[in-house]
């Protein structure tokens, strides 16, 4: 994502970095058995921690407590590493968001029916472990045998650690509930549910098949009916497939068995949108004009096509296309342009299609990237984005937002030449590059002035002074490079890729950037070498002139 986009965290972070909660860090080996962080030193060390625990005690009757080595309630099953002291800002952040998922459920529920204590780690790894990679660590587990859910809290968090943490938060609470299931005759019980399942195979799209194949288990459906999104979709298929009203119908009835709050009015809010999550189209969809001026328009259908057949994607571009996948749940309001941008529209595809013919086929077949958006208004969080790479999604996309395009000024035109480049890097890095490559890891992080971090890495709360206090930092094309080291990749191949002849000057004088330069030639002439492309392909040819010092 182009800075000038949106403040950290950043959604970027999803093009690049894995979920914590879908691989386990690597297991910590502490010095000391059993030793690693403290709950009551620690509240004694932070007020805000010990009110958080206070909450959770006088509030749900669950005692906040981390996980050692020989911790009983979990050595016979897992391996654990221990939460260390540099742990304790990332402890706060989850169990502020856990505290939230809890209030969500009818009063006094949770101290009536759920565990009595929430044990944490930074991970769990099955003793059955068997893999030759990195060991899973589930986000929670239940503990039924010990009154406990056992938590990954990683060391790390990115954004998508809770946004996918709060589901599997409610999927570990109703493996909980179902311990306690008392005749095999429940109509919640396992073997009466099997007989509900849906049959998945006849349906269309992969969306449908997950989601079927998710609410055919018992712990599944329930985790849905916390995501109002998930819940959406989840009614629009039960539409046509009666065991998926079934078995809604039956969790919400052993629920109702437990507390007489969960009532109809408990589930109708649970599946409203909240106006902060919503997906706004800012277009007026009863007026095809806009949409039939646009493509009538020879030249500007003449670049999409050209763009379409040599990448082999599709360019969404049309009032009422769909909205850009963008991977948290915050408010997004969008829309495609109207005729009464025609001009910026035809200037903006026509650079799109003249930046992105240079990249060689090789790189472009290896991409496989589906869909480009090339969109007006883009708004994440209330802020303006310009571009967004989706390498997270099982097909690549990306998508402009160029509501402030401008092609009679030369710093607009340089600034969205940037972007088409920044997220087409973010796509390359994601698909290429690979531990102990040129730009993986301490590769390239190490590059950097000592005592130098990420913002995405720097613990300071709100860091509300982190651009001024490294104001004078050697090493970046952009401040907004100091956020994460993709970014710092992507800002850098951007004003490369755009032929930006200052920064060609700066790389005469900045021997750290000069570097970094080079790392990414490495990486792009790895590229060249396992993809067998051309020495005289006009993508090397401006790479090379363009990161070499005048």
């Amino acid at each position: 994502m182009p800075r000038f986009s949106i403040p950290l965290p950043a959604i970027a972070l999803f093009a690049v970095v894995v979920s914590a909660f879908a691989q386990a860090p690597e297991p910590v080996k502490p010095s000391v058995k059993g030793k690693g962080a403290d709950v009551a030193s620690l509240a004694k060390r932070d007020p805000k921690f010990a009110a958080v625990v206070e909450r959770f005690q006088a509030d749900y009757g669950v005692a906040i407590q981390f996980a050692r080595i020989d911790d009983p309630k979990v050595a016979a099953n897992h391996d654990v590493t221990p939460l260390e002291e540099a742990h304790a800002a990332t402890v706060l952040q989850v169990l502020v968001w856990v505290e939230a998922e809890l209030k969500r459920y009818p009063k006094e529920f949770i101290k009536k029916h759920g565990c009595r204590n929430l044990v944490l780690a930074n991970a769990y790894v099955s003793k059955a472990w068997k893999g030759t990679g990195m060991p899973y660590s589930p986000a929670f587990i239940a503990e039924k045998k010990s009154d406990s859910i056992l938590m990954t809290v990683p060391a790390a968090i990115a954004p998508s650690t809770e946004v996918l943490g709060r589901g599997y938060l409610h999927q570990a609470l109703f493996t909980y509930l179902l311990a306690d299931v008392p005749s095999p005759d429940s109509p919640i019980a396992l073997e009466r549910w099997k007989t509900l399942a849906s049959d998945d195979s006849p349906l269309e799209t992969e969306s449908s098949r997950r989601l079927t194949k998710q609410s055919n288990l018992r712990e599944g459906l329930y985790k849905i009916l916390w995501d109002p999104f998930e819940v959406a979709d989840l009614k629009s298929l039960a539409k046509t497939d009666a065991k998926i009203v079934k078995r809604i119908e039956v969790i919400q009835t052993f629920l109702r068995t437990l507390d007489q709050q969960f009532n109809p009015d408990f589930w109708a809010a649970l599946a409203t949108i909240p106006e902060s999550q919503r997906v706004v189209c800012l277009n007026n969809l009863a007026d095809r004009k806009s949409a039939d001026l646009i493509k009538g328009d020879v030249e500007i259908q003449r670049n999409i096509r050209e763009i379409e057949k040599a990448w082999g994607l599709r360019v969404l571009w049309a009032p009422g296309s769909a909205a850009p996948p963008m991977p948290i749940r915050v408010r997004l309001e969008y829309s495609y342009f109207t005729d009464r941008k025609l001009p910026e529209f035809k200037r903006f595809i026509r650079m799109v299609r003249e930046e992105l013919e240079i990249y060689p086929a090789e790189i472009v077949k290896k991409l496989n990237v589906k869909d480009l958006y090339i969109l007006d208004d883009f708004t994440f969080r209330g802020a303006g984005v310009a571009g967004q790479g989706f390498s997270w999604l099982p097909q690549v996309s990306f998508a402009y937002g160029i509501k402030t395009f401008d092609p009679s000024k030369t710093t607009s035109k340089d600034f969205f030449r940037r972007t088409i480049h920044h997220e087409v890097f973010h796509l390359m890095d994601s698909r290429f590059s690979v531990k102990g490559g040129p730009i993986y890891g301490s590769n390239w992080e190490g590059l950097n002035e000592k005592g130098f971090r990420y913002r995405v890495n720097d613990s300071k709360e709100n860091q509300p002074f982190y651009y001024k206090d490294n104001a004078n930092r050697l090493g970046f094309a952009e401040p907004y490079g100091m956020n994460i080291a993709t970014d710092d990749r992507a800002t850098l191949y951007a004003r490369i890729m755009a032929e930006d002849k200052a920064f060609a000057t700066r790389l005469k004088t900045d021997k750290i950037l000069r570097e970094k330069a080079d790392k990414l030639l490495g990486f792009f002439q790895l590229l060249q070498r396992d993809l067998n492309i051309r020495s005289t392909s006009p993508f090397y040819s401006r790479l090379d002139i363009n990161s070499r010092p005048p």
